[in-house]
């Protein structure tokens, strides 16, 4: 009897590590595909097109002076000879200066020429606006290509925007996203300004591909 109490005690146990390692495995395998999952939500977002010599290096406006500092690697690169910033109209705060002045005075200490720096002459709100208005201001002084910087969750959108905006110029735009940016396809998720920027990315992205 004692025998057989110890034999469905241990087929029990063997039953309860089998379950137990049957969850752990399936879990792992949960856990796995959500990290896939939202890795590639990330990465979705993030373009970045070969670098080769342009005319023009656009810094779109937004984000950080990580734009700017990449925008000037590139120029530094010899990648472009000329800088394009957007004027959105917007002052430093708690000063009469504009915004576009003063990055115009950072790439300036910088070593780019005062000549070689252009200011679109439209107020831009939007990345739409933005496209508009390079184009505008490339036309006009006869550039036929360049690169557009910008943060790596906003590349994606601003790819198809300038693409479409474009599309009927012989003008060549290339999109280049910010290197050693804190966004990542890796680790977005692990902040809640990932999660915002990437939601908010994904809002945005989908309300323009509605209304195109």
């Amino acid at each position: 009897m004692k025998e057989g109490n110890d034999r469905s005690c241990l087929g029990g146990c063997i039953k309860f590590i089998t379950g137990g390692i049957g969850l752990i495995i399936f879990l792992s395998m949960l856990l796995m595909g959500f990290y896939v999952l939202l890795r590639g939500a990330g990465a979705f977002l993030i373009v970045a097109d070969p670098l080769q010599k342009v005319n023009a290096i656009i810094i779109l406006s937004g984000g950080t002076e990580s734009r700017m500092r990449e925008a000037l690697d590139l120029y530094n690169s010899g990648y472009g000879d000329v800088m394009i910033l957007t004027e959105t109209g917007e002052q430093l705060e708690d000063m009469d200066v504009l915004h576009s002045f003063d990055m115009r005075i950072q790439l300036i200490n910088n070593g780019v020429p005062s000549g070689n720096i252009l200011v679109t002459n439209i107020e831009v709100s939007s990345t739409l606006d933005e496209a508009d208005a390079v184009k505008q201001l490339m036309e006009r002084r006869q550039l036929s290509s360049g690169i557009v910087v910008t943060d790596p969750y906003h590349t994606k959108r601003t790819s198809i925007i300038f693409g479409d905006v474009f599309l009927d110029s012989s003008i060549s735009i290339d999109i280049r996203p910010v290197r050693n940016s804190w966004y990542s396809s890796r680790s977005w998720f692990l902040s809640p300004q990932g999660w915002r920027f990437t939601i908010l990315e994904y809002v945005k992205l989908i309300g323009y591909l509605l209304n195109r």
